[in-house]
């Protein structure tokens, strides 16, 4: 068994101060080990061949994206929304369509206010990539909530 399932499996019977200290120590660990490319790889200094630049002559871009978990992060949704356009942003919300309910007026509010939703998986318990046939069947469900959605 790897680590990431025994964590998944033990998820709920750990404190969540303890699965933020987990995370943390996991994303140093992580950090360590991509430091040559991220957060900015080295390669990126030169445009690709070819390419003409950024539109209207930006010199960069700048991708938002918000992993929404659960009805503590939806009750954030339109404040973050609202900061957002105040400051001229427009990004992507994520959802975990399934293991609570996901507000059908936040997805409309984002929507029709020139943001972008999507769909996070399925579930959030760490299983979609478990094996192919498991992974084939939650991707149609996930095809349906994206086509639902007008992710």
């Amino acid at each position: 068994m790897k680590a990431i399932d025994a964590y998944y499996i033990l998820r709920p019977l750990i404190p969540r101060s303890v699965q933020v200290s987990l995370r943390r120590a996991v994303i140093r660990w992580k950090r360590e080990r991509v430091a040559d490319f991220w957060p900015i790889d080295p390669n990126s200094r030169t445009p690709p061949p070819g390419w003409n630049g950024w539109p209207g002559g930006k010199k960069f871009a700048l991708v938002l994206t918000h992993d929404v978990e659960g009805p503590a992060g939806q009750e954030k949704c339109l404040d973050l929304m609202r900061m957002e356009i105040g400051m001229g942003f427009r990004s992507s919300f994520n959802f975990v369509p399934e293991g609570y309910e996901v507000s059908p007026a936040i997805r409309e509010s984002l929507g029709v206010n020139g943001f972008e939703v999507g769909v996070h998986g399925l579930t959030h318990d760490g299983k979609l990539y478990r094996s192919r046939k498991s992974f084939e069947a939650k991707a149609k469900k996930i095809n349906e909530y994206l086509e639902q959605w007008g992710a």
